[in-house]
């Protein structure tokens, strides 16, 4: 019986460890925290292909890692590959960090277990335009949005809106973490440098409490921030002192996060959604790689535990589907 869980991000990650420490005292699993980014120089791999199947593992200067022995892959937080820096042709780098890529990721795709994403949906469903497309076909309220890296084309918007727009990045794995912000009149000084990135504008949407939906497998938590008070347009800004606690979603709400999902193929995701004064949810985004240990600590919802107990029964809560297509 495969025993082994791979967790793909980095060893300082609270919850990394917190899920690794939860599969080993009350699943009897043993986690390996695989940095990808120790690949291909302190994490080795080899494989072998043949009549008879294939054989594959992983392998440190302390363990093997048999890939046949992985129940289940949770796709957290992959690293960029670590190409030898002793490589300074710049089109060498090049061509061993896409082989890197292309062996690693190829052989991973080979193991038949669960995967907390499967890497193609993960990275579908990271691109907030399809989010947007997805989230609006089943029924849910999306903020009128623009995407533009065109000056006049932000210009109309922001007028069009009466100047109440926020704006935020595509990607919030970055470097730099940028949380959403309101467009000032100051900024408009900066207008020149839209031309080289587009950005997500949308109006800013009044409200009175944010939530976020946390989905692992069959299992959802939801928790509540009360805005109401809140003078930042991003919530996570305050969270030292604005008020959380669980959320009883409305049932036709959790029906279509459920049918989001599956069309995604996510087995996990923090759903983001903002309430209206009138009591509508008006979805933001999805974060494949959403933190969820600061829910955990402030509403006691059990979500380790629910993630740990997911990843060791090696099961997938949705038909398997990747939606690669999608974004070709």
């Amino acid at each position: 019986m495969a025993c082994t869980i791979v967790i793909c991000s980095t060893e300082d990650d609270v919850h990394a460890a917190r899920v690794a420490e939860l599969l080993k005292a009350r699943h009897g699993k043993s986690a390996f925290i695989f940095d990808t980014s120790t690949f291909p120089g302190a994490v080795s791999l080899a494989a072998r292909f043949d009549g008879r199947g294939i054989e594959s593992y992983l392998r440190t200067s302390e363990r093997r890692i048999d890939l046949d022995d992985v129940a289940a892959f949770w796709w957290r937080r992959p690293q960029p590959m670590g190409v030898d820096a002793r490589i300074a042709d710049a089109q060498a780098r090049d061509f061993a960090f896409q082989e890197c890529i292309s062996g690693l990721l190829g052989i991973l795709e080979c193991c038949d277990a669960l995967w907390v994403n499967v890497i193609q949906n993960d990275v579908a469903a990271e691109y907030k335009p399809f989010q947007l497309k997805v989230a609006r076909n089943h029924g849910f309220r999306i903020p009128e949005t623009l995407i533009t890296n065109l000056p006049d084309e932000l210009m109309d918007f922001w007028h069009r809106h009466q100047r109440s727009v926020v704006y935020k990045a595509f990607n919030q794995r970055a470097v730099a973490w940028r949380p959403t912000r309101l467009l000032r009149e100051e900024d408009l000084a900066l207008l020149g440098n839209l031309r080289h990135a587009p950005v997500i504008f949308q109006p800013l949407v009044t409200g009175t409490l944010d939530i976020r939906v946390t989905v692992v497998g069959d299992a959802i938590f939801a928790s509540q921030f009360d805005i109401e008070r809140m003078d930042e347009i991003d919530h996570r800004m305050r969270l030292d002192d604005i008020s959380c606690r669980p959320h009883r979603l409305p049932s036709d709400v959790e029906e279509k996060v459920r049918a989001f999902m599956s069309e995604l193929g996510l087995e996990y995701g923090g759903v983001d959604f903002r309430v209206t004064p009138d009591g509508e949810y008006v979805f933001f985004e999805v974060n494949t790689a959403g933190e969820f240990m600061y829910l955990e600590s402030r509403t006691g919802q059990p979500i380790a535990e629910a993630m740990a107990a997911h990843l060791a029964g090696g099961a997938p809560a949705r038909p398997a589907r990747t939606m690669a297509a999608a974004v070709t």
